[in-house]
């Protein structure tokens, strides 16, 4: 589509990622990198390349099992929606769980992808951020046979022999360079930025905070203040009270940095209300009907996010096809991302059949 703009989400090969993990709560989602950062990214290239995983063939009947983050929203329902839909077409028997606690992170997929080990799945697809808590659980599939693809994280090349989702240093990057872009629009000489994310340990999400700041000064020649960072807690009237808290100790704040789904709404919710379109530049990070009024209202200067339902369904099953037919397979597997600007969003709309009015 003309107005669409579609990013690739693939980082050149000459890009060091910073992610352990990836997405989070949203469409998005470690910290920046350092020397101890490249040191394990080395390792676990070398990892790689010395790692030989099992032969996977012998897999006919596929009993496949997605352990996410969380159920239910926009972005993690239509992954299901897709997931669901996507097995049953093959005559998979699969199982979409989460853990009924967001808060418990991965030890909550932890918990359910043991379960789904012990009742015998021979596809795991968990999201495991850090993966140093699931080793155990790796070796021991491994030894069964099990197919773990990890899904919305990278847990890097020598743990899984593939992963499928979001990037979250790149979907940061793009992030930043919008608010790059956007900042120089306005005339701004200062950026000064406050961060919000579901919590400030999320590693993805801060891998998400760390490229949208590398993006940022590729973007923007002025200078650039972090003044605070809040946290959501998977809720958007948290996220809107936090940034209102954050506002009125720092009223000089003209930038949001929006790390997951329920900031980015809070965002919206907190500028509308306060009168500060034009004024205070912030990226939602869905494409439903509400990001799009937003984004027409001058709310969110601009909204994003990937197809969730292809992510979760044909494209994470494809992967598994590939592995369990002996094909050739990618080890990173990210969707395509989707950015919508405000003179973009009536065509987006009608060409989706989302309803905005």
């Amino acid at each position: 589509m003309k107005l669409k703009k579609i990013t690739a989400l693939f980082l050149s090969a000459a890009m060091l990622l910073t992610v352990t993990a990836c997405g989070s709560g949203n469409d998005a989602e470690t910290a920046p990198a350092s020397p101890d950062a490249e040191e394990t990214s080395a390792e676990s290239e070398t990892a790689s390349a010395e790692k030989s995983f099992p032969d996977y063939t012998g897999i006919d009947e596929v009993k496949i099992a997605m352990i996410a983050e969380t159920s239910g929203g926009n972005f993690w329902g239509n992954i299901e929606t897709g997931f669901t839909e996507a097995t049953a077409a093959r005559g998979w028997e699969s199982v979409y769980w989460a853990p009924s606690d967001a808060t418990t992170g991965d030890a909550g997929v932890l918990d359910l992808a043991e379960t789904a080990l012990i009742q015998g799945y021979n596809v795991i697809c968990p999201v495991m951020n850090d993966i140093s808590i699931f080793e155990d659980f790796l070796n021991r599939a491994e030894e069964a046979g099990v197919l773990v693809i990890d899904f919305n994280a990278n847990p890097g090349e020598g743990y899984v022999p593939a992963q499928v989702g979001i990037d979250s240093s790149e979907s940061g990057r793009q992030q930043g360079e919008m608010i790059g872009k956007f900042a120089t629009e306005m005339g701004l000489e200062e950026v000064n930025y406050i961060s919000m994310s579901i919590a400030l340990s999320n590693t993805p999400q801060q891998a998400v905070k760390a490229g949208a700041l590398e993006g940022l000064a590729e973007n923007f020649s002025g200078t650039v203040n972090e003044v605070g960072e809040g946290e959501s807690e998977s809720n958007a009237a948290t996220a809107q009270d936090a940034i209102g808290a954050l506002f009125i100790a720092h009223p000089e704040i003209n930038t949001i940095i929006c790390c997951d789904m329920y900031s980015a709404v809070g965002a919206a919710a907190y500028i509308e209300e306060s009168g500060l379109q034009g004024k205070v530049i912030a990226c939602g990070l869905s494409l439903d009907a509400d990001a799009l009024i937003r984004v027409k209202s001058g709310a969110l200067s601009a909204t994003s996010s990937v197809d969730s339902v292809y992510m979760g369904g044909e494209q994470l099953c494809s992967v598994v096809e590939k592995i369990i037919g002996g094909e050739e397979y990618e080890f990173k597997n990210f969707p395509p991302k989707i950015w919508v600007l405000p003179e973009e969003v009536d065509e987006y709309a009608a060409e989706n059949g989302i309803s905005i009015n």
